[in-house]
């Protein structure tokens, strides 16, 4: 989780460095909206694989097998070559991908928001 949440923020992050010298000024929270939603889709590419991998060393430590998640991709990767591994890889990318712009622009962008008109904005 801590290598999920991470590249969210650092990935939103980087697009809103990356827009705020395109613009030269602050982002408006459109903007900042927008970084979010992109944040969250570096992250998906990123770490989807990741979590697949992770999910199915856990399988195979529950049915008594110890295997390396480097024999596991290998072990895969011989059976079904990159179209299976491509496949096993990305299935339910489009849910994932969802979530995790979704829930990166909600923590992202929109706690500020209500934060801000909870407790009054930041004074500078």
């Amino acid at each position: 989780r801590v290598f999920d949440w991470s590249t969210r923020y650092f990935f939103s992050d980087l697009f809103e460095t990356f827009f705020v010298g395109l613009k030269g000024a602050a982002l408006t929270t459109v903007e900042k909206g927008a970084s979010s939603l992109l944040g969250g889709v570096a992250s998906t590419i990123l770490t989807l694989p990741l979590d697949v991998l992770v999910a199915k060393t856990q399988d195979a430590k529950k049915a008594g097998v110890k295997v390396s998640p480097i024999k596991l991709f290998m072990d895969e990767f011989n059976e079904t070559g990159w179209k299976g591994l491509r496949e096993s890889n990305l299935r339910g990318f489009e849910a994932r991908l969802l979530h995790v712009c979704l829930t990166t622009l909600v923590i992202k962008t929109g706690t500020p928001i209500a934060y801000n008109m909870m407790f009054g904005p930041k004074p500078n």
